[in-house]
């Protein structure tokens, strides 16, 4: 869906620093978050957000993967990302 160089722009850093409202890192590209330490898709070629509760979407073009979670109700608690992380954990990428 995406050209080549839509997905270079797109994955190329065009900033940095701690997120207002989080205060934890975080890399941007056009559109897109880029992995960080604390990010919780793994591959370094991968793009894509997280979201409020535990939602999570990412993509490695490296990998062809694309990994989408999203829940149907908000979780507000810090034990909300569990469920994500242990599905991206899960995967056959590092």
């Amino acid at each position: 869906m995406l050209t080549p160089e839509t997905v270079a722009a797109a994955t190329t850093q065009h900033t940095s620093g701690p997120d207002l409202v989080t205060h934890l890192p975080l890399h941007l590209g056009l559109g897109f978050s880029l992995p960080t330490p604390l990010a919780p898709w793994p591959p370094a070629t991968a793009f894509g957000f997280s979201g409020l509760g535990g939602s999570i979407g990412f993509a490695d073009p490296a990998t062809g993967l694309a990994f989408d979670y999203v829940m149907n109700n908000i979780r507000n608690s810090p034990a909300a990302e569990a469920p994500a992380a242990n599905l991206v954990t899960a995967l056959p990428i590092r």
